[in-house]
């Protein structure tokens, strides 16, 4: 009879868990490698109006942040490189933004350069970039 209690007890916790996980709104990336969403927004990318960024490289702290602003009329979604895998720098992998949005990145948490790229344009040289992580120095490596 104790067993079952706490089975039960384990799955209604498990059950709550996962329920609370499914609802509510997306805050942006989970916890990754980059670490929590703390530090510094050292800089800002803008994703205008003409389908570019701007600027298309930032220089950053270790520790610190970049905020991506979507000015277009289209969906963007700032990832990291390479193309489909975005595992150069995850703390910069960012969801899908609409027009008018803006996204945080994690705090990026190595000296190194992170080429960014947008996930649904990954062919237009206008929409790659770079953030530069400490006296990092490279291109930040290829799109693919």
């Amino acid at each position: 009879m104790q067993h079952r209690i706490v089975f039960g007890a384990a799955i209604a916790v498990v059950s709550a868990l996962a329920f609370a996980r499914c609802g509510g709104s997306y805050s942006g990336p989970p916890t990754s490698p980059g670490g929590p969403a703390t530090g510094n927004v050292a800089a800002t990318v803008t994703i205008r109006a003409d389908g570019r960024v701007e600027p298309a490289e930032v220089r950053i702290s270790v520790g610190d942040r970049v905020r991506f602003i979507n000015q277009d009329t289209r969906q963007h979604q700032p990832t990291t490189n390479p193309h489909l895998v975005h595992t150069d720098c995850p703390a910069g992998n960012l969801p899908v933004m609409s027009t008018g949005e803006s996204q945080t990145t994690q705090a990026f948490p190595e000296e190194k350069a992170c080429g960014f790229h947008d996930h649904l344009n990954p062919d237009s040289l206008a929409l790659q970039g770079v953030i530069r992580v400490g006296n990092a120095q490279g291109p930040g490596g290829p799109v693919y």
